[in-house]
């Protein structure tokens, strides 16, 4: 690809964002294993105390320590927060509907629900469009 040098900072900037996906380094409750998942095989991250359950779209469950604000920056990687208890995963929502007191309902290709606050409502909304 040629380029302006000008705009070499640019390309270098894409490249890195293409290349690297970012992971999450897990606990495998079945056997205290640490492995890496990246950000697509994330469905959900449930916040637990100091650690936080992290269901996989295979229906896998997984512990990583952390709070929900440690992961924000996960955000311009599709994971999401939707409310105090859980960080979502929107490459797997499916569909949402207003719910009431200005919440949403979100609606995952596996058919569970997820409930928005207020809160990060407006955002998520944004995101989804």
């Amino acid at each position: 690809m040629l380029l302006n040098p000008a705009n070499k900072h640019l390309a270098d900037t894409l490249e890195e964002a293409v290349v690297h996906v970012p992971q999450l380094e897990v606990i495998d409750p079945t056997n205290d294993r640490r492995i890496k998942l990246s950000c697509s095989d994330v469905l959900a991250i449930e916040a637990m105390d100091h650690l936080s359950k992290v269901h996989t779209v295979d229906n896998k469950v997984y512990f990583i320590k952390g709070r929900l604000k440690d992961f924000a920056k996960y955000t311009p990687h599709g994971l999401f927060r939707i409310n105090n208890s859980f960080i979502l995963n929107l490459s797997e929502v499916n569909g949402f509907k207003s719910g009431r007191h200005a919440r949403l309902e979100v609606y995952t290709t596996d058919g569970q629900r997820f409930i928005v606050s207020r809160h990060y409502a407006k955002q998520i909304k944004e995101a989804l469009q």
